[in-house]
């Protein structure tokens, strides 16, 4: 059942494959490193804002859509979201421009802001609609939509580099327009599923009380997660935190796609059998959604640790060096922080206790800024990496303890123990290659790529690692029936 609704997520998260490895590939060639960091700033400060007044909303679409099913409240449950989201999105255009204009911030800043915190007051409405595909089961309209918008937003995004005076402005104008033309058509269709349906502001206490503690949560994990970029840009100077942010995005946004489309393929299923079964039988699929996510993200981060300097062709010479150096280590953080995020965390999703999302992160948070200004002066970008590192440590184990009070969160211990086994077989197979005097670039990158999931494989099968068999044998038969899942419209 996972096997499948992860398949049929696919398309969005070769799409996903796409931007985030053409963004950095070719920003970082035609942006000098200074423009490359503003936008890493930009984009940054842009997750800030939309987290701290957006996330609520897309939060309660994706929780509460299956309880609407249920109720046979869906025409009021959207009527009311998209109501509260065109309002928070005009009046937040409003504020945030009044903000910026006032802002003691440098004026190339300020330009590459605007168009950035502007594109995230349409994002909520597109991303109400695609919440709501996924809650809903409509995995072939969530993925042609989101895919084509994501392409689209790319694609213009580059040609505005190259064609206007833009710059570091440009990206976001990109999804300014892809936001318009894709959202148009989708908003149309979601517009039919709100006939009938009245708003509903008794509704809105309970969608805030929900999602209020995951925007905070969100914020706070963010800056656990970027902030170091901001002190970099400070303490050091922009083309340092524009470095960072490359090989930061490089291997942790390597790692992010495949939680990312792991989870949302499994949340919407988990909260279906939350809502019918109660929590058993909502743990029942995360016991496997625990043992799937670590089979293909643990090896993914330990390949990313491997091949890093061979990937290091991706990224422009400009800010190479400091990018590659930090790459092996941030895997291993965007592997704690993915099983802490994507995993741990859904448990206070699905109990409903969002609160102690919030509290779980605070001391983490204090930890890292902490840590990043002690170690930043004498390490630099490596100081911001071990930061992360034991801040994610900290965060996870918190996490846990709290998430497990009040849910039956499993933990995948003997799959946790057999991938390991699996991933350092690979390690070891990979290091052991005569490739010492060739020059790290594409063609080492592809060896080593092709013998690491070569050999993981095999020794996965061998000891049928978090049963890992009866995954394989559903893709194959799933990609030999239908490239192209048939899903619920």
């Amino acid at each position: 059942m996972l096997g499948r609704s992860i398949l049929a997520y696919l398309p969005v998260n070769l799409a996903n494959v796409v931007t985030a490895f053409g963004t950095i590939a070719i920003l970082t060639r035609i942006l000098e490193p200074a423009e490359f960091g503003l936008y890493a700033i930009a984009m940054i400060t842009m997750q800030f804002v939309h987290m701290g007044l957006f996330t609520w909303m897309e939060a309660a679409m994706a929780r509460y859509q299956a309880r609407a099913e249920r109720e046979d409240d869906v025409a009021s449950h959207l009527k009311t979201l998209y109501h509260l989201a065109a309002i928070a999105g005009a009046v937040g255009f409003l504020v945030i421009m009044l903000a910026l204009y006032f802002a003691p911030l440098d004026s190339k800043l300020t330009y590459v802001l605007c168009f950035a915190l502007g594109s995230t007051c349409l994002q909520v409405l597109f991303n109400l609609g695609m919440e709501a595909h996924k809650a809903a089961h409509r995995i072939k309209r969530y993925s042609i939509t989101f895919s084509t918008q994501t392409l689209i937003s790319f694609t213009l995004g580059i040609l505005f580099i190259l064609h206007t005076p833009l710059q570091a402005a440009a990206p976001f104008v990109g999804v300014i327009c892809g936001l318009i033309l894709v959202g148009s058509i989708d908003l149309v269709f979601m517009w039919k599923r709100m006939r009938g349906g009245e708003y509903q502001p008794e509704k809105v206490k309970t969608y805030f009380t929900y999602g209020a503690p995951l925007c905070i949560g969100l914020l706070l994990s963010y800056a656990l997660n970027s902030a170091d970029v901001y002190l970099i840009a400070v303490i050091m100077d922009t083309a340092s935190a524009g470095e960072y942010s490359a090989g930061y995005n490089l291997a942790n946004r390597s790692l992010d796609i495949l939680f990312i489309w792991i989870a949302m393929a499994v949340t919407p299923v988990a909260v279906t059998a939350m809502e019918q079964h109660g929590k058993e039988g909502s743990r029942d699929i995360l016991k496997s959604y625990g043992a799937t996510l670590l089979w293909i993200a643990m090896p993914a981060a330990t390949g990313i640790a491997l091949v890093s300097k061979d990937a290091g062709f991706i990224l422009g010479e400009g800010i190479r060096e400091g990018a590659v150096s930090v790459m092996p280590w941030i895997a291993i953080a965007g592997l704690i922080n993915g099983v802490m995020t994507y995993y741990v965390h859904r448990a206070f999703m699905l109990s409903g206790q969002t609160q102690k999302y919030v509290w779980a992160l605070i001391l983490p948070v204090i930890l890292n800024i902490a840590l990043n200004l002690l170690l930043i002066p004498t390490q630099g970008l490596m100081g911001a990496v071990w930061a992360t590192i034991f801040s994610y440590l900290l965060a996870i184990v918190i996490a846990t303890i709290l998430a497990r009070r009040d849910y039956p969160l499993p933990l995948p211990a003997r799959a946790a123990f057999e991938i390991a086994g699996c991933s350092a077989a690979m390690a070891s197979a990979v290091y052991l290659l005569p490739l010492s005097q060739m020059t790290p670039g594409i063609v080492t990158l592809l060896i080593k790529a092709t013998v690491g999931i070569v050999v993981y494989i095999l020794a996965c099968w061998i000891i049928n690692a978090a049963d890992c068999r009866t995954f394989i044998r559903e893709a194959r038969q799933r990609l030999v029936k239908s490239p192209l899942p048939e899903v619920a419209e």
